[in-house]
C-alpha cells in the first residue's frame, strides 16, 4: 500500500512510523523549509496512549518520559481546589515536542519504507498525487487541500495567547503537574525531569507581555521551585477548530486539521493518538485481508471517530468556559464547587478515566 502524508511534523511522523510497521510504503511530502521552532513545547501523553506508542509505534525507554503521579488544581489564592490521584499509578507522562520529533525522524531516517520530499505546493500539485498513491493523508491545517477541500470547520477563537518556556531548577522529585486559574488565565507548570519544568500560561483577551512581565506573574506561583533559569517564552494564540469533512475520496484529514483544543487540559495530541489508532486497525485489517484501501475505509474512520471527537472536545470547550465565568459566582463560592466536585471519588475516577482513554472508555 502506497501512501502520502503532507506535512512534516510530529503527527505526521508518528503516523508513518505505524503506517510503515504496518506494511506501507509512506512518502512524507514537505512543503515548508524553514522548519517550526518547538523548543518550549511540550505534550502530555495518557496513561493508555503511551502503552499503545510502546506496543504499536517505537519501543521507547522509561526514562524518554517524564512520569507524572499527581494533578493539583488552585484557584489564584493558591487555595487547592481539585486533585487527581490514583493511588501511585501514573497519570500521564511529559516529553518535549522537539525530543519526540528526533527520536522519531531518527528511527524512519533508514528506513527503506520511508521518503521525505521536499517540494513546494506548486510542484506538488503537478505530481498527479491522487492517483499516484492508494491513500493521501494531510496533516496540515492550512495547506492548499484543507482550504480546498476541507474548508467548513466549526471555529471558536478561544481569545487566548499560549505562553511557553522552561525553566532549570534545583532538584526535586518533580511528580506533580500544577495548574493556577489565575485572573489572567490558567498557569500550568509541567515537570520534565527532576531539574527542569515546562511553563504553559493561557493568558485571556489575546494580551501581549514581555518576558521579563510573565517571569515575574509566574515567580508568584512557584511553590517550592529554586529557579535557576528561564528560557525564551514561545507565544500561540489559541483557536479551536472542528472539521466537519473527514475524508475527500482518497484524501483524509489528520491531527491539527481535524480538531484543534484549549491546551489546558493537555489532550490535543492525545486525540490524534486515539484517531491513530482507529486509522492503524482499519490499515492492518485491509492488509491482513489482502484488500485495497477503498474510500468506503475513511467512512468507516470518519464514522468511528468523528463522534467521539466532537463529544470530548466540546468537553473541554465547556471546561474552559466554565472557568472563564467564576467572576459570575464570586471566587469562593465558584472554588468551594469545585472542591465538592472533585471531593466525589466516582466523579474525581470518571475524569481520570476520560483523560486516560477519552470517551472510548465508556
Amino acid at each position: 500500500m502506497n501512501i502520502c502524508i503532507i506535512g512534516m511534523n510530529l503527527t505526521s511522523l508518528i503516523l508513518s512510523k505505524s503506517l510503515v510497521n504496518s506494511g506501507c510504503f509512506v512518502n512524507v511530502f514537505n512543503f515548508n523549509k524553514k522548519s517550526t521552532n518547538y523548543s518550549t513545547r511540550t505534550i502530555g501523553i495518557s496513561n493508555s496512549n503511551v502503552n499503545f506508542i510502546k506496543r504499536n509505534i517505537i519501543s521507547l525507554e522509561s526514562k524518554q518520559f517524564h512520569n507524572i503521579k499527581k494533578i493539583r488544581i488552585f484557584s489564584e489564592n493558591k487555595r487547592e481546589i481539585l486533585k487527581f490521584y490514583n493511588k501511585g499509578e501514573n497519570l500521564f507522562s511529559l516529553i518535549e515536542v522537539n525530543k519526540f520529533f528526533n527520536i522519531l525522524n531518527k528511527n524512519l531516517k533508514f528506513n527503506k519504507s520511508f521518503k521525505v520530499r521536499n517540494l513546494n505546493e506548486k510542484t506538488f500539485k503537478q505530481t498527479n498525487f491522487e492517483k499516484n498513491f492508494d491513500l493521501v493523508i494531510n496533516c496540515e491545517k492550512n495547506n492548499f487541500i484543507s482550504k480546498k477541500y476541507f474548508n467548513t470547520n466549526f471555529k471558536k477563537d478561544y481569545n487566548s495567547i499560549a505562553y511557553t518556556a522552561l525553566i532549570n531548577h534545583k532538584k526535586i522529585k518533580n511528580v506533580e503537574a500544577k495548574q493556577y486559574f489565575t485572573e489572567l488565565g490558567p498557569l500550568a507548570f509541567l515537570p520534565l525531569s527532576p531539574k527542569t519544568t515546562s511553563v504553559v500560561f493561557s493568558i485571556y483577551n489575546n494580551k501581549k507581555y514581555e518576558d521579563d512581565s510573565l517571569k515575574k506573574f509566574v515567580l508568584n506561583f512557584k511553590d517550592s521551585l529554586n529557579i535557576k533559569k528561564f528560557s525564551k517564552f514561545q507565544k500561540a494564540r489559541l483557536n479551536f477548530s472542528l472539521s466537519r469533512k473527514y475524508y475527500y475520496k482518497n484524501i483524509l484529514l489528520f491531527g491539527d486539521g481535524l480538531h484543534q483544543i484549549h491546551p489546558l487540559a493537555g489532550q490535543g495530541f492525545n486525540m490524534t493518538l486515539r484517531d491513530l489508532k482507529i486509522l492503524q486497525d482499519i490499515i492492518k485489517d485491509r492488509i491482513a485481508n489482502g484488500l485495497e484501501l477503498e474510500e468506503l475505509c475513511l467512512k468507516d474512520f470518519e464514522d468511528q471517530a468523528k463522534p467521539k471527537n466532537f463529544v470530548f472536545s466540546e468537553g473541554i470547550n465547556f471546561i474552559q468556559d466554565f472557568f472563564r465565568i467564576k467572576k459570575k459566582f464570586g471566587k469562593d463560592k465558584f472554588d468551594n464547587i469545585i472542591k465538592k466536585i472533585g471531593n466525589n471519588k466516582r466523579i474525581n475516577s470518571f475524569f481520570i478515566k476520560v483523560a486516560d482513554k477519552g470517551i472510548s472508555g465508556f
